[in-house]
């Protein structure tokens, strides 16, 4: 059995951080709010401002991915732009979402390496150890049962490959705030935001939510605006 530890990088300067507050599962879905956060996302990948760098850092370049919570699907194609002979399969709870998703790898000419499915993260449809990687960005706070969840991707996720769960935080800075704002693109982005950011984790609840999962050896990396989990799953004994 694998013996069970973990990490945490520095933190950044905390403020008075008010009480978690799930987020209501209206404020993310249908086709307005769907066309509008692709939207700022299109506009976020125009800049460079996906973490697709961060994803190739930590050494998620090769095989098969899954990408949780994909959303309109440009991280992953934009990690498939970067990387060769890698394909991806997007799973999405938001069915408006998922047809964007499909569009706009049909626009990026990335159709045949893509595939986009509605399904929830807690049920993956696939396999055990199929994927090489498995990685999620901004959905971690909307998840019911994060411990399910997490158990669920290191369940599909293969021998010595890596996890990677990216989301905001809620003890950021004003400034830290600001700066995220400047990427409004809508009312609605902005209303998902508020949500989103009163929905999101601290470094110490986020621990103690990974301590009670079965992953092994994770490590909990905060930024500026967000947490970052990095966790390799190790490759079994010959």
């Amino acid at each position: 059995m694998e013996e069970k530890a973990h990490t945490r990088s520095s933190k950044f300067p905390s403020f008075t951080t008010p009480a978690r507050v799930p987020e209501a599962a209206s404020v993310s879905t249908g086709a307005r709010f769907a066309e509008a956060f692709n939207c700022m996302q299109a506009s976020l990948r125009a800049i460079g401002g996906l973490e697709t760098e961060d994803l190739l850092r930590c050494g998620i370049a090769n095989g098969l991915a899954l990408e949780v919570g994909a959303g309109p699907g440009y991280l992953g194609l934009d990690w498939l732009e970067r990387t060769h002979g890698t394909s991806l399969v997007g799973l999405d709870s938001n069915a408006e979402m998922v047809a964007i998703a499909r569009r706009n790898a049909r626009d990026m000419g990335l159709g045949a390496r893509a595939r986009q499915v509605v399904g929830y993260a807690h049920d993956v449809p696939h396999a055990d150890g199929e994927f090489d990687a498995v990685f999620s960005s901004r959905s971690l706070h909307e998840w019911a049962d994060p411990v399910a969840v997490f158990d669920e991707l290191w369940r599909v996720l293969g021998d010595g490959g890596r996890l990677w769960v990216s989301d905001l935080r809620r003890d950021i800075t004003p400034r830290a705030r600001r700066f995220l704002e400047r990427y409004v693109t809508s009312d609605l982005v902005r209303d998902g935001l508020e949500a989103s950011m009163a929905a999101a984790y601290t470094v110490t609840e986020l621990e103690l939510l990974l301590a009670a999962t079965r992953l092994a050896n994770w490590e909990v990396c905060p930024t500026p605006i967000g947490l970052q989990v990095v966790v390799t799953k190790a490759a079994k004994a010959a």
